[in-house]
């Protein structure tokens, strides 16, 4: 008997080493759920002066526990969940003094402990920190549904362009296949017509597809991004130089309202891509012998790029979800010009990437501005991700 009390008095001196040494919180409850004690490792996570601020604390009245949970335990079975644990909303509502600020992750097992006839006799708790496991976790969690909506994305935009090439290249195919059939029976005027739908279907088709090989190129992420200094006169006036024929077709001139001097801290291919994009559209919509307007205003940091069209307008549920591909809707220009819509989603990836933003004010059957924002400066990181 003596041996086996010496025995029993040293296992419970081990376990008393254990519970005070444990890196894991410990908790102790009677068969109450009064809290008894706390281990070290609990003090500390806690950020408690020490163990005697949080005895007494009934294990019930727990607010994380369910009604459920609680019945469970208190039948006998060990119970496993996690928490978000707000050490600020601890100390406002003085619960008792903490050193910890800010919130954590916190994961709990309660044990009820029995005797020899299966009586309860108390409660252990231990209590784990995973708030970089969960940190962990939520970050997948944000990069799975980003992944997913990139791919929705993804499919939507092929979509798109598989559908809309089909109208260029039926009129390819279908004018093509006519002329040549009837060429000895076509007159001069008839055979120019048919060349001229070619023409527009073909450049309608290499549009589209221009579109989705930058687009493509930006979601893998082989588009280089090369911000450098550049005078934003001198790129607009390239720009129009490429997109002149078209606006002579309708008979639009354009009206440029920039500061010779202004210089930009942009990509060059992006930001002739956006002023492409944007006065392309304006002439698309614009009524013939109108003027479009490209014009700048700077302030300290930042500049604030306009183009303004005399067209067609947007309509105000139209606008609302212009730059949503999931809602994305054809509409033909003044002259039935083809369009995907597409463009403007590419310019407000591109502006976008130079931490700016992009925005749209029209009034039906009068007009349309479009208008973005780009640094003056190089305060943005080349390595900003979309």
């Amino acid at each position: 008997m003596k041996n086996e009390r010496k025995i029993a008095n040293l296992e419970d001196v081990r376990l008393i080493e254990i519970f005070k040494q444990s890196p894991i919180s410990i908790e102790l409850y009677d068969k109450n759920g009064i809290l008894l004690e706390v281990n070290q490792a609990c003090v500390d996570l806690f950020g408690l002066n020490n163990s005697l601020e949080i005895r007494g604390f009934n294990l019930f009245s727990n607010p994380h526990l369910t009604p459920q949970g609680i019945l469970d335990i208190k039948a006998g079975k060990p119970i496993k969940y996690e928490l978000e644990y707000n050490f600020d909303l601890i100390r406002e509502r003085n619960l008792y003094e903490t050193t910890r600020q800010g919130k954590c992750y916190l994961e709990c097992f309660i044990n009820p402990t029995v005797d020899s006839n299966k009586e309860i006799t108390g409660y252990i708790v231990h209590i784990t920190e995973i708030s970089e496991r969960k940190k962990a976790e939520m970050l997948l969690e944000k990069q799975a549904k980003e992944l997913q909506e990139l791919n929705a994305t993804k499919d939507k935009f092929m979509s798109i362009i598989a559908h809309d090439l089909r109208s260029p290249f039926n009129a390819i195919i279908g004018f093509s296949d006519l002329m040549v059939k009837n060429f000895h029976h076509l007159d001069e005027e008839t055979f120019l017509k048919g060349l001229k739908i070619i023409e527009s279907a073909s450049s309608h088709a290499y549009k589209l597809l221009e579109n989705l090989l930058i687009w493509a190129r930006n979601q893998t992420g082989k588009s280089q991004f090369n911000p450098e200094m550049l005078n934003l006169s001198q790129q607009v006036n390239e720009a129009l130089k490429m997109i002149e024929s078209t606006a002579v077709h309708k008979n639009i001139s354009f009206s440029t309202s920039l500061n010779k001097s202004l210089q930009v801290f942009a990509d060059r291919n992006m930001l002739d891509s956006i002023i492409r994009n944007l006065v392309t559209n304006a002439i698309k919509f614009s009524f013939k012998g109108k003027k479009i307007k490209i014009s700048a205003v700077s302030s300290e940091n930042e500049v604030c790029i306009s183009v303004t069209d005399k067209g067609i307008g947007i309509s105000p549920d139209r606008l609302a979800a212009i730059f949503e591909i999931d809602k994305h809707t054809n509409t033909s220009g003044t002259e039935n010009e083809l369009g995907s819509g597409l463009g403007l989603i590419l310019c407000r990836d591109f502006v976008t990437r130079h931490n700016g933003k992009i925005w749209i004010e029209s009034t039906l059957n009068k007009g349309t501005k479009v208008s973005f924002i780009l640094p003056l400066y190089s305060g943005i990181s080349e390595n900003q991700e979309l």
